[in-house]
């Protein structure tokens, strides 16, 4: 099949790499593999690609191309398939028509045997094609297999593994022939200057209508979406966003559609099921006045996915995950997260709290969590996969493992200290990802929120300079300029929130290795705060890994997890025995970091003291710093060691 989109362009790098990935495969010829004369052979596979009847032979014994290629790869098989494809036919210098039937055909259902092998190759080959702004896109289903042409642009495709793609046709205006289909009328509404309405119905096999409901559909920089929607499709690319504008919408194409109900939706790049997408297009002008300019629409972006996966929306993210842990890779670890009900305003349950030792797992956990998340590893969690809008992931430890979690097929952002090669950024690095980040808080109108989450950290009078008056704008060059007169601990404190301001989403995850790292004990504490007036703030909810008692004093001990290793060195992880919420230090830490089986410092200093002393005034006058009082607990140790006889 020729391409006929004139705006593809494979640069001969390109060319070169999908080639070699290609050719990487034994097998890549499929059926015309190894065929002899009669059979099914590459001669075959060649004309798939060239007129090879009507081209010139290079052979004056034969009359044409095809009589030639016979000749040199069936009957006396001295061509090897790199000649034959770079030097006798010019595969990758010559016109690139032919470089895009080549690819095309060694992801074909006529090639491939089965729908294993089509996917495989389409995700090799997708990544390379991208650079040069195109992409294999479905275009037809054959015996049930997907057909593939190559498009210019990006996101026709989807990866994950989970959802195929989109086989209903969508038509705009005029039904045609494929049925059972999908049915776009135009709708002449205008919000503000932005056409995007249309009713959507589900035409039958014998061409009865049912009607899904209203959806707004638009483009990026379009004011018109009539005017640029293809007339039929299987999916639209990735400058497209639509949105159901009521949840009985979601309900429906459920109802209609089945587990079919989500490759649909991403063909439509729907903004409620596929947070991405709402996120891409949360600055455009037609999304935000006409998508999201009645209440309801609101409400369906907010629960939408929640009706198509058939959750209660408020219990969707409680949940117990199960994982494997560095140094106990043989041993199933089992932990139950409960967030309440996140949309719930007195919800007391939002941020919790993993605290252990060293060496215990709880990076590990945190990081094979965020994984496990981002790609969809269902059969991980129990009773259901939490239905996370997006995870946050926050560290400014260098040995945090979020980094390294490759999660294109899910909302998942990253703010640490790492690159993506693992190595650490450079000040530079850092302080171009917080400018960013700053220009978002102000696109996404939240210098308010940023404004009031800052007042628990900074002084005022330098709070007020960072803020234009006029709308609460967040001035980033003045908080440059504020660089110098922070703390090292407090400038760190600022670019963590300013990286979750700018990135939260509602019912969001966050993700927050050591939170302590570089802070005083009263930013430890300010932090917590922060952190629950954000989750307060987005119906979000929090995970922190931590060393530092001081977290634990400001949450509820129902809200602490302790991980400890047993008898036998396996992880395990239990609740605390008394209630932690402004619990006295020394009870939270022999709670959670007492051992009997390991002698504390400050014990052996007391048994020690206590030798050849008779009397509690004998050993204070050891012990004692002037008139500072001994802590009752060493009152206590030291009475039982006394008396020990």
């Amino acid at each position: 099949m020729i391409n006929q989109n004139n705006q593809i362009k494979i640069s001969a790098e390109t060319r070169r790499s999908i080639f070699d990935k290609i050719m990487s495969h034994v097998d890549f010829l499929g059926v015309f593999q190894g065929g002899n004369y009669e059979d099914q052979n590459i001669v075959d596979f060649l004309k798939m690609i060239w007129d090879l009847p009507a081209m010139p032979s290079e052979d004056p014994r034969f009359k044409n191309a095809e009589a030639d290629a016979r000749q040199h790869l069936i009957n006396n098989d001295d061509w090897d398939l790199t000649y034959t494809f770079e030097d006798r036919f010019n595969l990758l210098a010559g016109d690139v028509k032919y470089f895009i039937k080549f690819v095309e055909a060694c992801v074909s259902p006529f090639v491939r045997s089965s729908l294993e092998e089509i996917i495989q190759y389409v995700e090799e080959i997708n990544p390379l094609l991208n650079r040069d702004n195109c992409e294999l896109a479905i275009e037809d289903y054959i015996d049930d297999r997907p057909h593939y042409i190559i498009k210019s642009g990006i996101g026709f495709s989807f990866d994950r593994k989970d959802i195929h793609s989109n086989r209903y046709t969508i038509y705009v205006d005029k039904l045609g022939d494929n049925k059972p289909c999908f049915f776009l009328e135009s709708i002449r509404w205008d919000d503000y200057g932005h056409k995007t309405s249309f009713y959507l119905d589900y035409v039958k096999v014998d061409g009865s209508y049912s009607r899904v409901g209203k959806v707004k559909i638009c483009k990026k920089n379009v004011d018109k979406t009539l005017n640029v929607i293809p007339k039929s499709f299987l999916s639209l690319d990735s400058n497209y966003c639509s949105l159901g504008q009521d949840t009985s919408y979601y309900y429906k194409i459920k109802e209609i559609l089945g587990e079919d109900a989500m490759a649909f939706l991403y063909s439509m790049k729907d903004a409620a099921v596929f947070s991405r997408i709402s996120d891409h297009f949360e600055n455009d002008l037609g999304f935000r006045h006409s998508l999201l300019r009645d209440n309801n629409a609101d409400t369906a972006l907010n629960l939408g996915r929640y009706v198509l996966a058939g959750f209660d929306p408020d219990e969707r993210v409680n949940f117990t995950y199960k994982t494997r842990l560095a140094y106990s890779s043989d041993y199933d670890f089992n932990i139950k997260f409960d967030f309440g009900r996140i949309n719930q305003d007195d919800n007391f349950n939002r941020v919790i709290a993993i605290i252990g030792e060293n060496g215990v797992g709880k990076t590990s956990l945190l990081s094979n969590l965020a994984k496990s998340i981002a790609n969809q590893q269902k059969d991980c969690f129990l009773p259901h996969h939490p239905l996370f809008t997006k995870v946050v992931a926050a560290s400014y430890s260098m040995f945090d493992r979020f980094y390294n979690i490759d999660a294109r097929a899910f909302n998942f952002e990253y703010c640490g200290m790492h690159n993506n090669e693992g190595g650490l950024m450079d000040l530079d690095q850092l302080k171009a990802r917080h400018k960013r980040n700053a220009e978002t808080i102000n696109a996404l109108n939240r210098g308010k929120n940023l404004k009031k989450f800052l007042g628990n950290i900074l002084p005022n009078d330098m709070l007020e300079g960072l803020f234009k008056k006029e709308d609460s704008s967040f001035k980033y060059d003045v908080y440059e300029d504020y660089y110098g007169k922070m703390s090292s601990g407090q400038t760190m404190l600022t670019n963590l929130i300013i990286d979750i301001t700018a990135n939260v989403r509602s019912n969001c995850l966050i993700m927050i290795d050591e939170p302590e790292v570089h802070l005083h004990p009263n930013a430890i504490t300010q932090i917590i705060n922060v952190v629950n007036l954000v989750c307060e703030r987005f119906s979000s909810c929090c995970i922190m890994a931590t060393h530092s008692p001081l977290v634990i004093q400001s949450l509820l001990s129902r809200n602490v997890l302790i991980m400890e290793r047993d008898v036998d060195g396996m992880p395990v992880v239990r609740q605390m025995r008394v209630e932690s919420l402004g619990e006295n230090l020394t009870t939270i830490n022999e709670e959670i970091f007492s051992n009997g089986q390991r002698d504390k410092y400050y014990k052996r200093l007391i048994e020690r003291a206590v030798e050849g002393k008779e009397s509690m005034e004998q050993v204070l006058q050891e012990l004692q710093n002037g008139d500072l009082p001994m802590s009752l607990t060493s009152y206590m140790l030291i009475d039982k060691y006394l008396n020990h006889d």
